[in-house]
C-alpha cells in the first residue's frame, strides 16, 4: 500500500528572497517605462550657452598664451653673455668727425687702442666714438658705454699726513716753472701706455718738417692735446723732436714715469707751448 507524498515547500528565507527580487524587478522597469514615456511626451530640452566676454581678444592676451614665447625670448636675451666682460675699462677716447676715431681700453690683457670697426675682444667691435663714450657692436646689438670718473681713492687716516705731503711735493714737482702762460694738459699713465703700444694709431698725425713735428691732423692724439694743423712742435723738455718715435721717448715714456714735459713749438709764426703732465702727478 503506497503513501501519499507532497513535494517539500520552500523555506521561508527563500521566500522571502524572492519576494526582494519581485519587488526589484518591478521597481527597475518602472523606471524604464517612465524615462522612455518621459522621452516621448515631455517638453524638449532647452541648450543655453554660457555668457560670452565683451572683448573676446582682450582676454586671450590676459591669459598669457600669446606672451610665453616672447617672455621666454626676452629672458634668453636679457641672460645673454655679454662679449666685452666685465673686466673691461674704458680709458678715454679721441672722438672725431662722423663718430670716428680711437677708445683705449683696460682688459685683462692689458692696455688697448681700438679703432672704429675694429674688435676690442672676441665677438665686441667698436661701432661708434663719441666725445662722452661709445657704442659696442654685439651679437645681441649694440649698446652705449660712458665714461665715468674713477673713483677716489681711500686713504687710511694713519698715513693721511704723510700723504699729504707727498702729494704736496709731487704737484710742486709737476707744476709749471713761473712765468709760464701756456696750456696745461693733463694725461692718464694708462692712456700713454696704451699709445705706447700702438703708435700706428698716431704716427701719421705727425709728419718731420725742418728741424720740427708738423701736425697734419687735428684729430685724434693732436686734439686731445689742444693741437692743431699746422702747428710745430720743436723740443719736449729741450730735447729736438725730429721724427715720430721720438716722441715715445721724449713724451710719453717720461708722462707714464710721472715726469712732467713741456712742449715747446709754433703756431702761425707766433711761439706756443704746453706743459703736459701726468694725472696722478
Amino acid at each position: 500500500m503506497f503513501a501519499d507524498t507532497a513535494p517539500p515547500s520552500p523555506s521561508r528565507g527563500w521566500r522571502a528572497l524572492a519576494v526582494v527580487a519581485t519587488l526589484a524587478a518591478l521597481t527597475l522597469l518602472a523606471f524604464v517605462i517612465a524615462y522612455w514615456l518621459w522621452q516621448l511626451f515631455g517638453p524638449p530640452r532647452v541648450h543655453i550657452p554660457p555668457a560670452t566676454p565683451a572683448d573676446p581678444a582682450s582676454v586671450l592676451l590676459a591669459s598669457g598664451l600669446f606672451t610665453r614665447g616672447a617672455a621666454n625670448s626676452n629672458a634668453t636675451t636679457d641672460a645673454a653673455p655679454q662679449a666685452l666682460g666685465g673686466d673691461a675699462r674704458l680709458l678715454g677716447v679721441f672722438a672725431e668727425a662722423d663718430d670716428r676715431g680711437y677708445a683705449l681700453f683696460r682688459l685683462s690683457s692689458g692696455p688697448k687702442l681700438v679703432a672704429v670697426g675694429q674688435e676690442i675682444a672676441p665677438g665686441a667691435t667698436l661701432a661708434a666714438v663719441r666725445p662722452d663714450g661709445i657704442v659696442v657692436r654685439e651679437a645681441v646689438g649694440e649698446r652705449s658705454i660712458g665714461l665715468r670718473n674713477a673713483q677716489p681713492k681711500t686713504v687710511p687716516a694713519a698715513t693721511a699726513k704723510q700723504e699729504k705731503t707727498s702729494a704736496s711735493a709731487s704737484r710742486a714737482a709737476c707744476s709749471p716753472p713761473s712765468g709760464f702762460k701756456g696750456q696745461i694738459v693733463a694725461l692718464n699713465a694708462e692712456l700713454m701706455n696704451g699709445l705706447i703700444a700702438q703708435p700706428d694709431s698716431w704716427r701719421a698725425l705727425l709728419e718731420p718738417s725742418t728741424g720740427a713735428l708738423l701736425v697734419r691732423d687735428e684729430s685724434g692724439f693732436a686734439a686731445m692735446l689742444g693741437l692743431k694743423r699746422g702747428d710745430r712742435i720743436e723740443q719736449a723738455n729741450g730735447i729736438a723732436l725730429l721724427s715720430a718715435d721720438d716722441v715715445v721717448s721724449a713724451v710719453l715714456r717720461p708722462l707714464v714715469s710721472n715726469q712732467p714735459v713741456r712742449l715747446t713749438g709754433s703756431r702761425d709764426g707766433q711761439p706756443r707751448e704746453l706743459w703736459l703732465r701726468n694725472t696722478a702727478c
